[in-house]
């Protein structure tokens, strides 16, 4: 006898009436034209939240050089002898912290690059022309809300949308599935994700944050009865407008939870130490879950996807040596597993990931930490990636140098714009279309870093 699942019949009416949407507007087009996108490839965010102190991440390891650093730096400085040697081709020598083993090792390999002094740029500007006011800074430089914010959205300090966000409704014709999200967020709501029309779709490290009391796993349980009252709860007609759109809202949202847990629950997970259950860093965890999403890509027929997830605790102002060490710990760990997956998957070439933090560090002390700084080193991993080289103009570590806007406050000379439109070229932005997805990437003269293939 037949036995009626109503939660995989409930799916399938969601399916039904989106493909009823496609085929009957304008979007059959946009579907063909996804059926002919040549590849799958995926961007992953890793925001280093509250400003990371990139000056004891990556440090210079010639004697005068690193002299100087450990001078300003005094108890911060990380000890020469404790340094890794990057082996970056043919450039200044730089050494990493010794806690960021993995990304040495994949820095050596070709695997990593790092673009030095990136930050929040309207325009370039230099020293003398911030004091001088002949070139606009950003506004509210130094403030976490306001820089996340600019970094995030790039677009001339309007809220309305994030940049990730506009890549996705640009790019949205390359994914047959127009129901799931391009953007997906391992740590809730955020603003490089917003789109103009859309939002993103956020899940746990766990997974799909399902509602346990209208589970339906065992369709003779009560929560399994409730969801069928509340679906026809749903389904009722009614006559207000706003009443029809929560309603519509709430069937979609269900419907989708559905349809991801269970493409997730159908995957078989390969024995990789990524998904070992010992990890208890929620990042690493997060990182898991990303590349089980990038896995499931066919069955949730999309070939174009943008990850994020943050990696909080950056901001230290005090006790830097020890809050400081545990986070580089985590993100070394976490990139190291996340590329050796890749790898085993075969999927290293179609994977980018980066980082990005509000701003940097000042390169002075305040006794026992830092304050909020201005530029700051970044790191690209991916198989795609140009990598055992250090892009951008590498800063004069000194205090008072025309680099040093005052208090170790070291002035960027990469904007976040270019580091962006080198990913979204990679990711499949047509040249045409970056001044606009960019506003301000128009004030700078080079608009492709060079670090991805």
């Amino acid at each position: 006898m037949k036995t009626n699942n109503p939660r995989r019949e409930f799916i399938k009416s969601v399916a039904k009436g989106l493909a009823g949407t496609a085929i009957g507007s304008s979007l059959l087009p946009l579907l063909a034209n996804a059926q002919s996108t040549n590849g799958y490839k995926a961007l992953v965010c890793i925001n280093l939240q509250g400003g990371n102190d990139a000056f004891n991440c990556f440090v210079p390891m010639s004697k005068s050089a690193y002299n100087s650093y450990a001078a300003i730096r005094q108890e911060l400085a990380v000890p020469h002898e404790h340094l890794l040697t990057l082996n970056s081709k043919g450039q200044q020598a730089y050494g990493v912290n010794n806690l960021l083993g993995e990304t040495q090792s994949l820095f050596n390999r070709g695997k990593l690059a790092i673009v030095s002094n990136v930050g929040n740029l309207h325009e370039p500007i230099n020293k003398q022309a911030f004091f001088e006011k002949t070139a606009l800074p950003p506004a509210h430089l130094f403030s976490h809300h306001d820089q996340t914010l600019y970094a995030h959205t790039l677009n001339q300090g309007e809220l309305s949308s994030g940049w990730a966000g506009r890549v996705a409704e640009l790019m949205a014709h390359n994914n047959i599935n127009q129901h799931l999200a391009m953007n997906i967020s391992l740590s809730g709501d955020n603003y490089l994700q917003r789109g103009v029309d859309t939002l993103p779709y956020t899940v746990r490290s766990s997974g799909v944050n399902m509602i346990e009391q209208l589970s339906e796993t065992d369709p003779a349980s009560f929560s399994a009865s409730r969801a069928k009252l509340y679906r026809q709860f749903l389904s009722s007609e009614r006559v207000h407008l706003l009443h029809r759109y929560y309603s519509q809202l709430q069937m979609d949202a269900w419907g989708t939870a559905q349809y991801v847990a269970d493409i997730l629950d159908s995957q078989i997970l390969p024995a990789l130490p990524l998904f070992a259950t010992t990890h208890t860093s929620s990042f690493v965890q997060s990182l898991a879950m990303i590349v089980r999403l990038i896995s499931a890509r066919d069955a949730f027929e999309v070939k174009r996807q943008v990850f994020y997830v943050n990696l909080g605790g950056f901001d230290t102002h005090r006790d830097q040596l020890a809050q400081h060490a545990p986070l580089m710990m985590q993100l070394d760990q976490g990139l190291g597993l996340f590329y050796q997956a890749l790898e085993a998957l075969g999927l290293e070439n179609n994977v980018t990931a980066f980082t990005m933090s509000e701003f940097g560090r000042t390169l002075t002390r305040n006794g026992d930490g830092t304050d909020h700084g201005w530029g700051s080193h970044h790191m690209v991993l991916g198989g795609a990636v140009d990598g055992q080289q250090i892009y951008g103009q590498l800063p004069t570590l000194e205090i008072d140098s025309d680099d040093d806007l005052g208090r170790g406050r070291i002035i960027p000379t990469t904007s976040f714009e270019q580091y962006s439109a080198t990913l979204c070229r990679w990711f499949g932005i047509a040249n045409q279309d970056l001044h606009q997805l960019l506003p301000n990437l128009r004030n700078f003269n080079l608009s492709d870093l060079g670090f991805l293939n």
